[in-house]
């Protein structure tokens, strides 16, 4: 085959060195003779002009003609013939289950299994990709290999462990295209997974395949999974007693004992036994849907409450874990990770003096609040430091123009690193350079009386304040927010009066009005009181949302350039290397258990789980699957007639290039043979 066989006409130029070869002008020596008179004339028969000389030389200028043609018109070589033939080649797209689930019982093998039968039925000149998916990462390890080097994917096959995220039917579709790459030829993704209904989208239409391609289900889950597990753990409001969910879909479960671990040390065990349950309505439910015959009948997931008493907590962060023993199928969701605080927040109150108008409206405010109860400290202005900030929960901070440069810093790095600020400008606060005001744009002082005009009453900070419109404003600054902002109450003239930010990991409530009596009587109003515990409430529950998070979602680490830090996981080993540490912004959990940070003049740790939603073992219904099934891309496909003829091309190897070079090399010894030849020639008109 030729990418180009018209180019073979320039075959027909050998003619032309042969022409010339045989029409050669012949210089026959001359030797001195006698008069010539006596002999009788006769025509003189020259030979020479019609016998070819210089064979080698001819012979290197046929090759290179030839050469030259067979270059441009381009042979293909293919390495499997059956690959050209086949115009109903294939790309087998093999996109394997890694999530938690398929660690439960020998789903692993069976997926082995499946990934090697479809090897087995894949026919010469078919193409194979292998894909491991879990969690939000699609890993291609292996790109359109030919069949002839399946070996290469088997051997990687036995390299792969399921891993403990869980895996979102989704986004593995929706990305789809990328990772399918094109151009290709017709595609058969094989989907070689349990089948988990906790897998599927919300939006079903996520589920579409990418154009040109078909679905291919291999289930290797079980119809009739039992499973155990840990569901959740809440401690009381004294945190002398802890309650404990478990969860299981056995229809009659092996007891078990439940125990609880604070900070590493066992504390309390009991042993649980799961009351007998009926059997699930799978059966009747499929028909109900149509689906012919009934499935084996499963068990609907069911949950007992274990209470732990008597628990003696001292101060401080603890780390509690709750194991069920023996662990069963799926050890993984046997174990359940969480924070517990007991110690009374912090709250860091700073202000220009503790005689001030603000701090005494602040410090009552936010004393009220009993549901947590805070710890309240007062610090001024002109003395703040690092070493203050760490630990508290929360910072008001009533006039951001009375902080120092130094202080200034010291906060920026404490809401970069995950703390939580309330704080009011003034009328020196635009002249202030610093992170938490970045973007603000802050003008002057308007002195026209003004009102609320627009509240965000369904935010946490404003939803049960009072009456908003009856605060008076005698004088406001003219502020526009940045576009990254929240703004949550405006003023008559749309101004700004309440600003919700992100700075780094930490979050700040900016009020532009200060607590003066010649600029407002918010301070007066019986709503100021429940709305600063509302927002205290609010920057408290946002910094503890830190504390816990699952396997394979990102992380914000909390930590900044200027005070360092780093991260460690439950192994004691560094999560990131050191020079990522200061300029990582998140970092994404790849195993349950407590993560310590250490930074920013503290520590803190993260407790790490396994999404639960992988512990249901309830699979699609073979509606859902034949409807995913029938699902077709409205984009055009990928190849067809000409396309799919090029694609194939692709995959064989032109000659071109290599016949071009072996051509360069003749020409090069033609000009040497050619000038040999014309000095053989000189030499020999010299000599005679």
């Amino acid at each position: 085959m030729f990418i180009a066989p018209a180019m073979l006409a320039g075959l027909l130029a050998i003619a032309l060195p042969i022409w010339l070869h045989r029409l050669a002008k012949a210089n026959p020596t001359r030797h001195p003779f006698a008069s010539l008179m006596f002999l009788e004339p006769s025509e003189t028969q020259r030979t020479a002009r019609r016998t070819v000389r210089y064979w080698l030389l001819l012979a290197l200028r046929v090759a290179f003609i030839v050469l030259l043609a067979l270059a441009f018109a381009g042979p293909l070589l293919s390495p499997d013939a059956a690959s050209i033939a086949a115009a109903d080649a294939k790309l087998h797209a093999i996109v394997i289950d890694r999530s938690l689930s398929m660690q439960y019982g020998d789903h692993w093998q069976r997926a082995l299994q499946e990934a090697e039968s479809v090897i087995a039925s894949a026919r010469p000149g078919d193409q194979l990709t292998l894909v491991a998916a879990s969690g939000r990462k699609v890993d291609v390890l292996h790109d359109h290999l030919p069949l002839r080097d399946a070996g290469v994917l088997r051997a990687t096959l036995q390299k792969l462990k399921p891993g403990v995220e869980r895996l979102d039917y989704g986004l593995l579709m929706t990305t789809a295209s990328g990772w399918l790459t094109t151009p290709r030829p017709p595609t058969q993704m094989h989907l070689i997974s349990d089948l988990q209904q906790s897998a599927s989208p919300l939006r079903f239409a996520d589920l579409q395949p990418p154009a040109g391609a078909q679905m291919q289900f291999h289930d290797v889950g079980d119809a009739a999974q039992e499973n155990t597990y840990v569901a959740d753990v809440k401690l009381g409001g004294d945190l002398s007693s802890a309650t404990v969910k478990i969860g299981t879909t056995a229809a009659a479960p092996a007891p078990r004992s439940a125990i609880l671990d604070i900070d590493g040390k066992e504390v309390a065990r009991k042993q649980i036994e799961f009351p007998a349950a009926s059997a699930n309505t799978a059966a009747r439910r499929a028909t109900e849907e149509g689906e012919g015959a009934p499935p084996t009948p499963s068990f609907a997931a069911r949950e007992i409450e274990v209470q732990f008493t008597g628990l003696e907590v001292t101060d401080g962060s603890h780390r509690l874990t709750v194991m069920l023993d023996p662990t069963d199928g799926l050890a993984e969701d046997d174990r359940l990770f969480a924070m517990v605080e007991q110690s009374r927040p912090r709250a860091l109150l700073v202000s220009r003096g503790s005689d001030s108008d603000e701090a005494t409206y602040f410090s009552a405010a936010v004393g009220s609040l009993t549901s947590p109860r805070l710890q309240i400290e007062q610090q001024s202005s002109e003395t703040l430091t690092d070493r203050r900030l760490a630990g508290a929960a929360l910072v008001v901070e009533s006039d951001v123009s009375a902080l120092s440069s130094d202080a200034l810093q010291a906060l920026d790095d404490y809401v970069a690193g995950g703390g939580s600020v309330l704080m009011t400008l003034a009328s020196g606060s635009a002249s202030r350079q610093t992170r938490l005001l970045a973007g603000l744009r802050i003008g002057d002082v308007v002195t026209a009386a003004s009102q609320i005009a627009q509240l965000q009453t369904s935010h946490p900070v404003l939803r049960s304040s009072g009456d908003w419109h009856r605060v008076r404003f005698f004088k406001h600054l003219l502020v526009t927010a940045a576009e990254e902002d929240k703004v949550l109450a405006t003023l008559e003239d749309g101004s700004p009066l309440l600003i919700e930010r992100q700075v780094g990991s930490g979050r700040v409530l900016l009020l532009t009005a200060p607590l003066n009596r010649d600029w407002n009587d918010l301070a007066i109003h019986p709503l100021f009181i429940r709305f600063i515990a509302d927002a205290a409430r609010y920057l408290i529950g946002q910094n503890a949302a830190h504390r816990e998070a699952l396997v394979g979602a990102p992380v914000e680490t909390g930590l900044t350039a200027a005070a360092g830090g780093q991260i460690f996981d439950p192994e004691g080993k560094r999560v990131l290397a050191l020079g990522e540490a200061t300029t990582a912004d998140r970092f994404v959990p790849a195993q349950a258990g407590f993560y310590e940070v250490r930074g920013n003049a503290s520590q803190k740790w993260i407790a790490v789980n396994v999404d639960r939603r992988e512990s249901l073992p309830e699979r699609m219904s073979p509606t859902a699957l034949q409807r995913w099934q029938e699902l077709r891309s409205q984009s055009p496909v990928v190849e067809s007639g000409a396309q799919a003829k090029a694609g194939a091309s692709a995959l064989q190897r032109s000659l071109g290039y290599l016949l071009l070079l072996v051509a360069a090399l003749l020409c090069f010894a033609e000009l040497l043979v050619a000038n040999h030849y014309l000095s053989v020639r000189r030499d020999a008109r010299v000599t005679s």
